[in-house]
């Protein structure tokens, strides 16, 4: 992925690549095989700025919280919310906001790229609208088969940027699949999804952003092995469920 995520996403490359002859991409550039969504079918998606430069995604679990990947973690950021093209600096429905305090997950890379997940209080409360919503997570842990929908920003298959959000449905793969391939690095922290023969799948840039499952935010965009959309290999995703308390617990004292 760009900025934020390149130093995360080499070092998992080199681990990966040591122990099982594969190259790992640190975070979700492009969604693979995805499709233009319907302008804010996704309202809570978020987009994470430098400037003016999108490095990552997020997804707004609370009025005035954003969820993302830990390894998107800077000093500061813009927040995008209800953007449907990030080329449309004054796009209906859409609003830019500064982030306020990140909150990295206490136990973030402890084990190696466990807990993948970092809370951003906006300045202020967002109100609900037609393009703009939060999102409430999943009350139980993802089970296999199921499928979900991903949605990002980042490069296309092509090396391009999308002019608008990509979405894609995956379906979720077994525990014991998902720790089996990524046996060097798997933790509880995380679960695996997509590795179907259609090839669909997230890529670098796309870090950060929401995994959907049964209209509940069941996942965000950590990781997974290069080239993206591999047949019989999945993404990685942290695992949200696994987080609750924590979450709840960030937000009631911050």
């Amino acid at each position: 992925m760009t900025l934020a995520g390149s130093p995360w996403g080499w070092f998992l490359g080199h681990l990966l690549l040591s122990v099982t002859g594969s190259l790992a991409w640190g975070g979700g550039s492009h969604i693979v095989n995805g499709e233009d969504r319907h302008p804010h079918s996704q309202p809570w998606q978020a987009a994470l700025f430098l400037g003016k430069e999108f490095f990552c995604g997020g997804v707004l679990g609370h009025p005035q919280w954003v969820l993302s990947a830990a390894h998107c973690f800077q000093n500061s950021y813009t927040i995008g919310l209800g953007l449907h093209s990030l080329e449309d600096d004054q796009e209906p429905g859409g609003q830019m906001m500064e982030a306020h305090l990140s909150i990295q997950h206490p136990e973030y890379n402890r084990p190696s790229f466990a807990n993948d997940l970092m809370l951003i209080k906006l300045e202020e409360l967002v109100p609900r609208s037609d393009t703009i919503q939060d999102i409430s997570m999943a009350s139980q842990c993802p089970t296999a088969g199921d499928s979900c929908l991903v949605s990002g920003r980042g490069r296309l298959a092509n090396g391009r940027r999308p002019k608008v959000l990509q979405c894609v449905n995956i379906p979720v793969v077994s525990e014991e699949i998902c720790s089996e391939l990524y046996a060097p690095v798997y933790h509880p922290s995380m679960f695996c999804a997509g590795g179907g023969q259609d090839q669909k799948d997230s890529c670098h840039g796309d870090s950060g952003g929401p995994l959907v499952c049964n209209g509940s935010l069941q996942g965000l965009v950590s990781f997974g092995q290069s080239p993206c959309g591999q047949p019989n290999v999945p993404g990685v995703y942290t695992n949200l469920c696994k987080f609750t308390d924590w979450i709840q617990k960030t937000i009631q004292a911050s």
